[in-house]
């Protein structure tokens, strides 16, 4: 008698394109056991690829039906899935995309991929509600140095080197993508609106610098004051660092604000 996981694993193993489940270990049937079982390996890689373009539309456009198989079939080989989830299956392309040629060789091919991922993980991203900016207006002057911010849970960063956002746009309404240009480092900010619409802009380094401050857990908007205060003169340092706070509540980034990191008492949100 064989048991059951043994057995469950060489099936798998055979769907999966190898060998070990003989075929009489099959009962009898109107198909053929040997057609029975390319069936169940064929609906096996067929299922993972509709998963894949169902993630990456414009990948696959800008791919090309034959390319695109050929990824299909590469990256199904190198990562069977081992997730509960289709939604989690692709999450390693773009990572295989810059490791195997000849894709390697066109970084913005694994770029373009990671973006299509990131714009996943924002609309997938867990809802929290946001705060406007009248929570600032109602707290004392004197807990502003200590103030810490709560980002949205559907923010998120994309940095590419080419035009890969360009490209992705021509693809999603239709049109002849650009040539490939290498820009330098672009930075994206990302998040999902109350419309569950996803948005995106760029954001430049002073931006940048205020993300990773007011993101980390000793991000005090005293420290980022500080910050701004070594690469710009000290008069024009509060209202700039204003003006980024203000624009990040317009947009709906922020969920909650905190004169102190952790304390409950000092929480202002939409609870």
């Amino acid at each position: 008698m064989i048991a059951l996981d043994s057995l469950e694993q060489r099936f798998l193993a055979q769907v999966r394109g190898g060998e070990g489940f003989p075929v009489d270990w099959c009962a009898p049937g109107i198909v053929d056991s040997a057609v029975g079982l390319a069936i169940y390996a064929n609906a096996y890689r067929a299922r993972l690829g509709d998963a894949l373009l169902g993630d990456h539309p414009a990948l696959s456009t800008y791919l090309g039906d034959e390319l695109w198989s050929q990824t299909c079939r590469g990256y199904i080989d190198a990562y069977p899935s081992r997730v509960r989830s289709l939604r989690q299956f692709g999450t390693s392309l773009p990572d295989w995309l810059g490791s195997h040629p000849p894709f390697s060789e066109h970084p913005v091919l694994s770029e373009l991929a990671r973006w299509e991922r990131i714009l996943l993980d924002v609309f997938d991203a867990a809802d929290a509600a946001r705060v406007d900016w009248s929570v600032m207006q109602a707290l004392e002057t004197t807990s502003w140095p200590g103030l810490h911010l709560q980002f949205h849970p559907s923010l998120r960063r994309y940095r590419a080197e080419r035009n890969t956002v360009a490209i992705w746009r021509a693809l999603k309404d239709g049109g002849e993508p650009p040539d490939v240009t290498v820009t330098g480092p672009t930075a994206w900010l990302l998040w999902r609106d109350d419309d569950r619409i996803t948005r995106f802009r760029p954001v430049d380094a002073v931006e940048e610098l205020a993300l990773d401050i007011c993101g980390s857990d000793a991000g005090a908007f005293s420290i980022l004051c500080e910050r701004l205060s070594q690469d710009r003169p000290a008069a024009e340092v509060p209202a700039l660092a204003i003006t980024l706070l203000r624009r990040w509540f317009d947009e709906g980034l922020i969920c909650a604000v905190a004169a102190a990191r952790g304390d409950p008492a000092a929480q202002r949100g939409a609870a």
